[in-house]
């Protein structure tokens, strides 16, 4: 008998020495697909079933389950032909099943209902093969096939891949035998991630695009321990502006009670398109942008000292018309507005900015004399009382708004707005960032309807005015505001899409708990299913940065986590 050579004999001695386990993590080749951008949301492709059907399914790092829209829902009526591709498992996929219930139940299998922001899905449970990238899995009683769903969502949607904490307690979903109370039995769904043995992956989205998820990437360094036991969650400590030295306003660690573990918190989230925080936060926050922002300080000054003029004057109520003046001048800087018999005339289309100026500007204040009262549509009456005091932030907001009346030629606002610096930390204090977040990255662009006043004339006498609404894109904030009260994390945030663009989001499944981290790197793109990794397991096969030198444009409705806020994070 030959003798074995050299190489032989190592693998035949790690065969026989390495246990099951350490071979399937010799044969966890790193993995890269791409993430496509759609603006508020993006999709990663998977394969399921035998031969393959190929879906796109929303990535999201705030469930744990794939989801894929069954033809059973579009032939039933349940879900819109826009909705995309279904899957077909029933005398199509050799290796489809669908989930025994035990009892058998002969009304069929049993329903899992989920809560998602825009809606509901009922789903079935069924087994399959199920392969992202390079890795493969089967999902025994695992795949959800969507039967059912009253999702506000326009457009295509076929599925949701989940990507979320793992060992979240069964309680957090409903599971329901054909919408009707749960079998005292029933089975577990479990994760992709967990059926194929992935412990780390990562997520980051390009501007003009593609993104990357990468799966079974190299481990990181300085991780950070997830505080959430529900979700993927940090130690929130608050926002610096401008600078990461500036003191914060709110979430301060010294807040924190003795029978909390952080002030705050906050959770990174690739399927929700905003950055959302109660509203003491956002509103606290945006004032904090105005004061060190030099337009916005400089318009909210020129604002308070026009209000001031009129009440000085006795004038404490003032037209529509009136309004519009103070605003041409305050947020036009138009000097030539000032004066009513100089200077040049408006071309009719700055005339019509400032009419939509001044109009916005007149809603404001008058929501922030109102605040809180009604249900914010009575009806204006012609003239209106001017408030006491007009916030900072309301300032903040309705300049941006208008930011196409003054930004020029600009695209992006990065030169001209101060930075936020997000500070947060692992458990037990171990590691902490900051996250600096650029206006391109908290600024969007947004298609909002807005009201366009012209003056006309009735038989060429009477003066009345008509109001047509127009949708155009507008600046807006990429915050939304979200009351989630906790005993133990105080007020949590959610880190929406904008984190994913600015930064490369590790995640580690296999501690305990199990840590993310914020690696600065350029996100790069997928070569086939492979990348080539630095040191820290990143892609760097593209040159696309990850920050955009103008401002994201999100056409569609931004999707917004629905959480159920009396759990713990």
């Amino acid at each position: 008998m030959e003798s074995l050579s050299g190489v032989k004999l190592f693998f035949l001695v790690l065969f026989l020495a390495c246990p099951a386990a350490c071979l399937r993590g010799l044969r966890a080749a790193t993995s890269c697909s791409p993430l496509k951008n759609h603006g508020s949301f993006s999709t990663v492709s998977v394969k399921i079933g035998t031969p393959a059907q190929t879906f796109d399914l929303v990535a999201d790092t705030g469930s744990d389950n794939i989801i894929v829209q069954s033809c059973v829902c579009k032939e039933q009526g349940f879900c819109p032909p826009g909705f995309g591709k279904c899957f077909r498992g029933t005398n199509t996929s050799s290796t489809f099943a669908l989930a025994n219930s035990f009892p058998p139940d002969p009304k069929g299998p049993p329903a899992v209902l989920m809560s998602f922001g825009s809606g509901q899905i009922a789903a079935v449970e069924a087994t399959d093969n199920v392969q992202i990238g390079a890795v493969t899995a089967q999902m025994k009683d695992s795949l959800l096939l969507m039967v059912k769903q009253a999702l506000k969502i326009s457009g295509t949607f076929e599925g949701i891949l989940g990507l979320g904490r793992p060992h979240l307690p069964s309680a957090s979903r409903a599971v329901q035998s054909n919408e009707s109370a749960a079998p005292a039995n029933a089975t577990q769904v479990h994760s992709f991630l967990e059926l194929a043995q992935v412990s780390r992956f990562s997520l980051c989205f390009n501007f003009n695009a593609d993104g990357v998820l990468g799966l079974n990437t190299r481990e990181a360094s300085a991780p950070m321990g997830s505080v959430g036991q529900m979700h993927w969650g940090l130690d929130f400590r608050g926002i610096s502006v401008g600078s990461a030295s500036t003191p914060i306003t709110f979430c301060k660690p010294e807040s924190k009670k003795p029978d909390m573990q952080t002030a705050c918190g906050l959770i990174p989230d690739s399927g929700t398109t905003l950055m959302m925080g109660p509203a003491e936060h956002v509103h606290s926050l945006y004032s904090d942008l105005c004061s060190r922002w030099e337009r916005c300080r400089t318009a909210h000054a020129s604002l308070v000292s026009e209000l001031d003029e009129l009440r000085h004057h006795g004038k404490l109520e003032v037209s529509r018309l009136a309004l519009r003046e103070v605003g041409s001048r305050v947020f036009l800087h138009d000097e030539a507005a000032a004066v009513a018999d100089q200077g040049p005339m408006p071309t009719p289309e700055e005339a019509e900015v400032r009419r939509e100026v001044l109009q916005k500007l007149h809603d404001i204040l008058k929501g922030a004399n109102q605040a809180h009262a009604g249900d914010g549509r009575a009806q204006m009456s012609d003239r209106e009382s001017i408030p006491k005091h007009v916030d900072m932030s309301y300032t903040f907001q309705l300049l941006l708004h208008h930011c196409n009346a003054w930004r020029g030629n600009a695209t992006g606002l990065t030169d001209e707005m101060p930075s936020l610096f997000f500070h947060v930390a692992g458990t037990g204090d171990q590691q902490n960032d900051t996250l600096e977040m650029q206006a391109n990255s908290y600024v969007i662009e947004m298609p909002v309807k807005m009201a366009h006043v012209e003056m006309k004339k009735l038989m060429g006498i009477v003066p009345v005015e008509v109001v047509s609404m127009k949708k155009e894109m507008v600046c807006q904030p990429a915050f939304g505001v979200m009351e989630y009260p906790t005993k133990l994390n105080g007020p949590v945030w959610i880190m929406g899409t904008p984190l994913f663009y600015e930064y490369q989001v590790h995640y580690d499944r296999k501690p305990t708990p199990p840590t993310m981290n914020f690696v600065r790197e350029p996100c790069g793109s997928c070569v086939g299913t492979s990348y080539v990794a630095n040191d820290a397991g990143l892609v760097a096969t593209g040159t696309e940065a990850t920050r955009g030198s103008s401002l994201r444009k999100v056409a569609n409705e931004p999707h917004v986590r629905k959480i159920d806020v009396t759990q713990p994070l």
